[in-house]
């Protein structure tokens, strides 16, 4: 049995196990990098025991594989492994907005947030494509479902959409800030908020059910011109 490590470790390993999530999530650590323990230690300057743990957590999450006699790497993306996560988000994120909706027609404040939301949407609109809008956009993005995950009442539901959000993030990322997606994606989250501040609920289900299905058609079509080494569209 692994001893559990010491409060100290235990601290450097939550600093390593973030810096590393972060890279993996942004696509510095590409699917399939080697993560030696040796340069990890260099590199962190932590110990071996608490990279070991980060590894472990990171493993634990899906985003390395540890493979026997050759060590820890960045988990490779398959078309598999990308069609599996949308279809699970599928299957728990309109559930969790139906919830939102009935928590933000209650909660004035909860209601006044999501509109502020709304309109910061609508704002980047009056921008001209860039990549620099695409940021402020995935930014704000990522700020909605946070909320909406806050709004969920089920527990279980949160934690569990809440996990999904790194291997979101990375696929993201590995397929690229896409510009002429902005403005489609936009239009895709004004439906999901008019929907949930109008106390629609089943609408705002099928919007970003219909959102869910036209990210992954994005996705699939961006890393098809260069998927790199790490992801395998046909598997």
């Amino acid at each position: 049995m692994t001893a559990d490590p010491q409060p100290e470790e235990a601290s450097k390993a939550d600093l390593v196990h973030r810096r590393l999530r972060e890279e993996i999530e942004l696509g510095e650590l590409a699917p399939g990098t080697p993560l030696s323990e040796l340069s990890l230690v260099a590199r962190t300057g932590a110990s071996r025991t608490p990279v070991r743990e980060a590894l472990r957590r990171l493993a634990a999450e899906g985003l390395v594989d540890l493979v026997p006699r050759q060590g820890a790497r960045v988990s490779r993306v398959s078309a598999r492994s990308i069609r599996d996560l949308f279809e699970f988000r599928a299957l728990l994120e309109p559930a969790a907005v139906r919830q939102a909706t009935e928590a933000a027609a209650t909660d004035p404040e909860l209601h006044r947030a999501f509109a502020a939301m709304r309109e910061a949407f609508a704002s980047t609109l009056r921008h001209a494509p860039s990549t620099a809008r695409s940021r402020v956009f995935y930014e704000l993005a990522d700020r909605f479902d946070w909320a909406v995950i806050g709004a969920t009442r089920n527990e279980h539901l949160r934690r569990t959409i809440a996990e999904l959000r790194p291997h979101t993030a990375r696929l993201r990322n590995l397929s690229h800030l896409d510009p002429r997606r902005v403005e489609v994606s936009v239009g895709e989250h004004l439906a999901i908020c008019d929907a949930l501040l109008a106390g629609d609920a089943e609408g705002a289900a099928t919007a970003l059910a219909e959102h869910l299905a036209r990210s992954l058609e994005t996705i699939f079509r961006n890393l098809a011109t260069g998927p790199g080494e790490g992801v395998d569209l046909l598997g």
